[in-house]
Formats: structure tokens, C-alpha cells, sequence
């Protein structure tokens, strides 16, 4: 949600990317708040199964007031999307979030947070700072706002964290790789039913697809592009992720996440007034966060320039699977392919090939893991549309 809004509003106000950033980190966070509800409320993830409406007139006044749609920088309607609102919601993939976090630059802010709040050892903040923290705490740590349950917290689930963990669990069947701020196992509710076979399917289509960029060109024998198989692995994770979506399941956590990663990731994107005060700057979101970390005593991920240089890529990839892009092997070149081959029919609204985006998930994912993705010993089997739902449990 934070990244769409930042390019709205500087498509608003002439592609000023820098201005609206400034905008964003110095805003009211119950404007921030409100924009989320109202993106929820625009998306409706419920109306397709059910017809229910995600909020009522009361509510809908209430968002409708945030300062991003009635303000100076307001926001031309969502108006309908010309894809499946399942597919594509207005706010990045669970993987994108999953990615951020995996830097570990959630804890590192909220040192951050703990050490401006509670003294002076890293400095006085500066006035964008101060407003910096008030929506950090509203927006990552949960501090109390009007719609708490819209953050995914409550009296039955108090951590944030926490609850992202489950979803990670749930969707893709893998936990984060560090524990607690004190590096303790991090406790949450593990699900009976989640995509435990995810990584796997997810890392050989991804093989497949180094196989298909690396022949695109190659038009004589010893092609090795398998646009079937593809698509069988295609299919299978697609059913995979949608089996725990039914009736929107999910959905406002996603949100939710989507919001707190895409503020952090925001964060240290460029040389803010936070990453200023903490005599942070650098070139890049990962060796900011690396100073940072350095001021408050928590190294981030050292593979955390993977994660960021991927998050993006990876939310548009897991979409497109999610959303069921490729429906036959005629439609894998979608997947490893940058331009249409020639006489490809117009696609559908929203579609495009993700060839450069799968290129750089290939290589960052093999570097955030150190699995390489470009050799398979034993390729894994695929299951059938009949049985996919055996590989969730």
C-alpha cells in the first residue's frame, strides 16, 4: 500500500518521486491508517464470494476524510480493475512483505524506535523524524489507533509479528531465518494447514524458467525451454496459494503487512530524515540499514541487498501465478519472456511479460539462499489439478 501511494501521488504532482515520498514519512498516521481502511474498503476482496461490503456508510465517511484523498495530494477514485480484484489487490504481495522482513529491518527500526523515545543516546530527532516515529509506531508496532483489528492485532493476537509469521507459514510454508530482538525462537501459531511444499514447486518452476531465458534465442536443436512443464508448475503453485485464499482468508493480514513492510522499506530507500539523524547515509537500502543496525546493536540479514533488490519482483511474480496467467503452455512465455513473440494476440487488461522480473528473482532468490537455481539433480514431480491440494498440509 505504501509503495502504490507514493507513486500516486507523484503522478498526482508532475513524477515528483522525491516530494512524494516527504509526504508520505511526514504524514498524519491516521491519515495513513484511514488510506489503508480505504484501500481495503476499494478492493472489496469479499464481494466475489459472498457480496458482502468490507465497510458501512459510517466507516466509509470516516476514510473518505484522510488527507491522501481530500488533501492536497488527492487521489484520482481506484474506479473497477480490469483483472480479478483477487489477483491483483492495490497492495503488494504477502511474498513482498515476507522478503522486507527477512532483513530484519523490522527489529532494527524498532531499536530505533525504543532508543529516540526513551533518551538521547543516538541524538535529538528532528521535527520529520518525530513524525516518523509517531507513524512507526502506529503502523509497525501497534500502537493504539481507531481500527486496530485493520492492523491484524487484538486481544487474541497482540504481536504483529507474530501474526505475519503465521501468515508466511500459512502461504508459503517457511518462518523467517532469525528469532526475537534478543535472537530467542520467536513464538507463534503454526497452522495444521499451510504450503509446506511451496519452496520446492516455487524453486523448480524457477529453474525451468532459467532454462527457457537462457534459450530464448536459441531457435535450432538442443532447446531446452519446457513451456509444458512450466505451466504444470505454474498451475500447481497457483492452486496452491489460492487453496489458502478461499473466501478472501488472508486477505486484510496481507494488508496489513503489505502497509508495515512497505514503511520500512520506504524507511531506507533513500537517505531520509531518520536515516539523516542517525548519520546514516548511503547508497543503498541495505548498506543504510547496515549502519543503522550498527547504531542501534542489531546486524540485519547479510544477504539483505537480496531481499530488497527482489521484494518488488517477487510480488508482481507471485501475483501473476496467484492470478493464473499461465492457463496453458502456449501462455509459459509470459513467465521468461520480455516483449510478445510476434503474432501474439493482445493480452488481457493488466497482463505483460515478466521476463526481466523472473531473471532478477532467479538471481537474487539463489543468493538470498544459496541454493542454485540454475542445476536440478532430481526434479521434482508435479501434481495434477485433481490432487494439488495434498501438497498443502
Amino acid at each position: 500500500m505504501i509503495p502504490q501511494l507514493v507513486q500516486q501521488i507523484a503522478a498526482v504532482n508532475g513524477g515528483d518521486v522525491a516530494g512524494a515520498q516527504g509526504a508520505v514519512l511526514t504524514a498524519d498516521p491516521l491519515d495513513l491508517v484511514l488510506r489503508m481502511e480505504q484501500a481495503w474498503d476499494e478492493a472489496n476482496l469479499w464481494a466475489q464470494p459472498s457480496g458482502a461490503v468490507p465497510a458501512g456508510p459510517a466507516r466509509r465517511r470516516l476514510i473518505d476524510t484522510n488527507a491522501f484523498a481530500t488533501g492536497e495530494w488527492l487521489l484520482p477514485p481506484a474506479g473497477p480493475l480490469p483483472v480479478p480484484i483477487t489477483a491483483v489487490p492495490p497492495w503488494d504481495h504477502l511474498m513482498y512483505s515476507y522478503a522486507i522482513e527477512s532483513t530484519r529491518a523490522p527489529q532494527i527500526l524498532a531499536r530505533v524506535v525504543r532508543a529516540f523515545r526513551s533518551g538521547e543516546g543516538l541524538g535529538v530527532p528532528s521535527v520529520p523524524t518525530q513524525r516518523w516515529l509517531d507513524a512507526t509506531e502506529a503502523l509497525l508496532l501497534e500502537a493504539p489507533n481507531p481500527f486496530p483489528a485493520w492492523l491484524s492485532t487484538s486481544q487474541v493476537r497482540r504481536d504483529a509479528e507474530a501474526v505475519r509469521r503465521n501468515a508466511y507459514f500459512r502461504l508459503f510454508g517457511m518462518d523467517l531465518a532469525h528469532g526475537t530482538d534478543a535472537n530467542a525462537p520467536f513464538p507463534f501459531d503454526k497452522a495444521e494447514a499451510s504450503n509446506r511444499g511451496f519452496v520446492k514447486v516455487f524453486e523448480e518452476l524457477l529453474h525451468e524458467l532459467w532454462k527457457a531465458i537462457e534459450n530464448i534465442r536459441n531457435l535450432i536443436a538442443g532447446n531446452q525451454t519446457d513451456d509444458d512443464r512450466i505451466y504444470r508448475l505454474s498451475e500447481q503453485l497457483g492452486f496452491m496459494l489460492r487453496s489458502r485464499r478461499i473466501n478472501a482468508v488472508l486477505g486484510r493480514e496481507e494488508l496489513a503487512a503489505a502497509t508495515a513492510m512497505g514503511w520500512v522499506e520506504l524507511t531506507v530507500s533513500s537517505n531520509t530524515s531518520v536515516v539523516r539523524d542517525l548519520r546514516a547515509e548511503a547508497t543503498s537500502s541495505a548498506d543504510r540499514l547496515r549502519v543503522i543496525g550498527e547504531r542501534v546493536r542489531l546486524a540485519p540479514h547479510s544477504r539483505a541487498n537480496s531481499f530488497f533488490a527482489m521484494s518488488t519482483e517477487l510480488s508482481l511474480l507471485l501475483r501473476a501465478l496467484e492470478a493464473g496467467w499461465v492457463t496453458s503452455s502456449g501462455q509459459a512465455w509470459l513467465l521468461y519472456q520480455t516483449t510478445p513473440p510476434g503474432g501474439t494476440p493482445p493480452l488481457p487488461p493488466g497482463q505483460r511479460p515478466l521476463g526481466a522480473e523472473v531473471r532478477r528473482v532467479i538471481t537474487e532468490w539463489a543468493a538470498a539462499s544459496g541454493r542454485d537455481l540454475k542445476q536440478r539433480v532430481v526434479p521434482i514431480a508435479v501434481v495434477s489439478s485433481g490432487s494439488a491440494g495434498s501438497t498443502t498440509r
